[in-house]
């Protein structure tokens, strides 16, 4: 039955277990009767565009749909440090959703990247109301997506969110006088214009373009102690066992998220709740199909913003109305290069072999055969002249900023060695989790290295499909200066048909900024020093020291 009367009301208070009152949205049917909850919580304002999907139309099937400022956002009280509160919050937020007079019990909640995670951290809770979840493109912990990305920061990201998300509502709160707040928003706007320059600033932790007074959380957060109890409350995968609830998982293989929306399915659909994954080539919040550079048909749209509410109603009405879900597998998963959808009953799909590409010094850099000689190749890192961020998944503000981009002019930098196969004779399907092993040596005490996965057109067109990085210490401590080592780096996945005729590439650097912190190459780390060296790296690819990426190619 649809709802075509509603009842819309605003600002209505809830008040937390500590006195804190935090502010929400209804929208709900006008027609008499009790009905389940969608609550999301979310830092970007209740009245936020909430563009993938709109409250109305899930009111409309017969929902209180409850948009909720998080602690210390818009129109809620409190101090607001990421996820910090959102667990108890979250507890009990539900709590009150659920004993509205005009509400049966029942809760689930959707959103996306922030509000995905309160998502999941709300189930952490506990909270038995709470009967499933749609966390889009969210993580599963705080500290691993800004600040141990392998070891790197990811200060495009994090610079970005904090000034263009965070700082103006912050500004708002601590400027109460017109022209305290015009002068504040004036040098906001002059940054915002100048991000580009402004991430090329150290150290980070006196960044300029954030006072500590108007964001006190900025500096403490670059520095986290990731045994703090404080924030293993808000780590999602430490706390995996105490989610109950299924949830419908929504990622994209250029998304920020992408390696923590896979792990939260993982967790559910292998404890047996009937989690569902959705990957599409999307970048973040960005469900279309031109995607970048690249237009990967109208089959994209089949999951995306156009089917969204779709998708989510059905969800909803299963768990929450006990409805018959239409036949969908576990996995749905869009390969790149075919544009079509494919299914799968696990993850990785069954059907797929782990399958070593070999690097090779030569015309020929790739070949699946190992190689049977000693040769080796050199670069030098230069942390004042690190490789631009060209692509990927990103999310900061620069040309080019995230999703499949041409590599051509980038890969001329002689910082960057090309591995490239043959022109292939048939096609070749890869999907799932992608690692390279890589047998290298650096002169200097700390460094890092960089793979990128990428689809070479018989035009020349070099798309990125994946890219990692691992920071030396991360895996070899203080064993890093002059050793030879194997490092591990996840390039998370991805589903590509390499079509008859393209090549595979794989790029190895030292640096993608500003997605990630360049390494100084001295030990130390720009968030507090401005200290640097040039590093000299050999990477091997030899019977001893076979480098490779490992495909994982579909039988």
């Amino acid at each position: 039955m649809k709802h075509n009367r509603l009842i819309i009301e605003s600002g209505i208070p809830a008040k937390m277990r500590d006195g804190v009152t935090l502010y929400a949205d209804i929208y709900r049917p006008a027609d008499e009767g009790k009905y389940p909850v969608l609550l999301t919580r979310l830092p970007y304002s209740k009245s936020y565009g909430l563009h993938f999907i709109r409250p109305n139309i899930l009111a409309q099937q017969g929902y209180i749909v409850i948009v909720q400022d998080v602690r210390g956002r818009y129109a809620s009280e409190g101090e607001f440090v990421p996820y910090i509160a959102e667990v108890d919050d979250g507890y009990d937020t539900i709590e009150w959703a659920a004993n509205l007079p005009y509400a049966n019990g029942d809760v689930g909640m959707f959103g996306l990247s922030y509000y995905g995670y309160t998502q999941i951290l709300a189930a952490i809770s506990g909270n038995t109301h709470l009967k499933a979840i749609a966390p889009i493109m969210a993580q599963n912990s705080m500290t691993d997506v800004f600040n141990d990305h392998d070891g790197a920061l990811e200060l495009g990201m994090w610079e970005t969110w904090n000034l263009e998300s965070m700082l103006p509502d912050m500004l708002s709160r601590k400027y109460r006088t017109r022209e305290a707040l015009k002068q504040a928003a004036d040098t906001l706007t002059e940054n915002l214009d100048n991000l580009d320059m402004l991430y090329k600033f150290k150290p980070y932790k006196d960044w300029p373009a954030i006072g500590r007074e108007e964001m006190p959380y900025f500096a403490k957060l670059l520095d986290y102690e990731p045994t703090n109890s404080h924030w293993e409350k808000i780590d999602a995968k430490s706390n995996y066992d105490k989610i109950k609830v299924p949830g419908l998982h929504v990622a994209g293989w250029y998304d920020c998220f992408l390696d923590k929306t896979i792990a939260n399915f993982q967790n559910g659909y292998s404890r047996g709740f009937g989690d569902k994954l959705v990957i599409g080539p999307w970048t973040h919040a960005n469900f279309g199909q031109m995607i970048g550079d690249r237009d990967f048909g109208m089959a994209a749209n089949a999951w995306g913003e156009a089917s969204m509410h779709k998708r989510h109603i059905e969800w909803f009405n299963h768990q929450l109305k006990q409805k018959p879900l239409p036949e969908m597998a576990p996995i749905n998963y869009f390969v790149m290069g075919l544009n079509e959808w494919k299914t799968a009953e696990e993850w990785p799909p069954k059907n797929v072999a782990e399958t070593p590409l070999y690097f090779q010094k030569g015309e020929v850099g790739a070949e699946f055969s190992a190689p049977t000689t000693f040769t080796e190749s050199r670069f030098s890192y230069n942390p004042e002249n690190p490789v631009p961020s060209n692509g990927g998944g990103t999310l900061h503000k620069e040309l080019h900023a995230d999703g499949p981009r041409d590599q051509q002019t980038l890969e001329l930098r002689e910082d960057i060695l090309c591995y490239t196969t043959a022109p292939l004779d048939k096609a070749l399907e890869v999907t799932g989790p992608v690692q390279v092993k890589l047998w290298a040596k650096t002169d200097a005490p700390n460094t890092d290295f960089t793979a990128k996965l990428v689809d070479v057109f018989p035009d020349g067109k070099a798309f990125n499909l994946a890219d990692g990085i691992i920071r030396a210490a991360k895996q070899h401590g203080d064993n890093v200066q002059n050793n030879i080592n194997e490092y591990t780096i996840d390039l998370w996945a991805t589903s590509n048909m390499f079509q008859k005729g393209h090549q595979i590439r794989i790029e190895i650097s030292s640096s993608n900024f500003p997605r990630f912190d360049p390494n100084p190459n001295t030990g130390e780390s720009f968030i507090n020093s401005t200290d640097s060296q040039i590093a000299n790296q050999t990477i091997y690819h030899s019977p001893e020291y076979p480098s490779h990426i490992l495909l994982p190619i579909v039988r």
